[in-house]
């Protein structure tokens, strides 16, 4: 590794907006740190389909169907130089070990990051909000087990508005109602008894307002913040 320029491999296509985000966020981030050029990084698009990407956030009978696609995506930054591979999507890290398997370069785990995050912030109880194949994997609930935390996810009715949120989102049909449905949800997540929510899917951060909301964290922003510290140490 010392005798190879870093550079970070995203793979991307999985949220086109939220991959332009993640390339704005580490960006900046790497500028901020006091480096004097771009930050070395390459994106790789996924050539899944659309039809595939959308099935995901409601259903698990597709989910095998990913693997190989992420696989290829990440084989490929590692030809072109990519000395660290990250993916800013949730879901999709139901193959984090098939695709770490498949390449020979490291590969941060986004919620492995954000268990470790929200634990820095004191965090107990966490809610999960992402698709239904982020909820019944239990990728989450593995992540946070090892920081020794709680995951709990939104009620059935709930779980229905964040899938729809984020199928807008993934169509760019997203509005400012969704801001509003969002928050409802979180609202009534940290009632259920969340002390932490955790926008589980790349693409809810759009749906955001503005101003930030206490105790919510980022999966992208948090993902973007390791990727940069773990390329600058390399």
């Amino acid at each position: 590794m010392k005798n190879r320029q870093k550079k970070l491999g995203v793979i991307g296509g999985l949220g086109t907006d939220t991959a332009a985000q993640f390339y704005v966020a580490t960006e900046r981030l790497w500028h901020a740190s006091g480096a004097t050029s771009h930050i070395p990084l390459m994106l790789e698009n996924t050539q899944s389909p659309f039809a595939l990407e959308q099935s995901l956030t409601q259903a698990v009978s597709r989910v095998d169907e990913l693997r190989d696609f992420l696989s290829c995506a990440a084989q490929n930054l590692e030809v072109g130089g990519a000395t660290l591979v990250v993916l800013p999507c949730n879901t999709a890290h139901v193959h984090i070990d098939a695709v770490r398997s498949a390449i020979s370069v490291p590969m941060l785990s986004i919620t492995e990051e954000v268990a470790k995050k929200v634990k820095r912030e004191q965090a107990h109880v966490v809610g999960i909000l992402g698709t239904r194949v982020t909820k019944t994997a239990g990728i989450y609930d593995i992540a946070c087990q090892k920081q020794n935390l709680i995951a709990i996810y939104p009620h059935e009715q709930d779980q229905l508005i964040i899938e729809g949120i984020i199928q807008r989102t993934l169509s760019w049909k997203n509005n400012t109602e969704d801001t509003s449905l969002l928050m409802g949800v979180i609202d009534r997540v940290k009632k259920a008894g969340a002390d932490t929510v955790v926008l589980a899917c790349t693409d809810l951060q759009l749906s955001m307002p503005p101003r930030p909301v206490d105790r919510v964290f980022d999966s992208m922003k948090i993902l973007a913040e390791a990727s940069v510290n773990e390329l600058m140490t390399q």
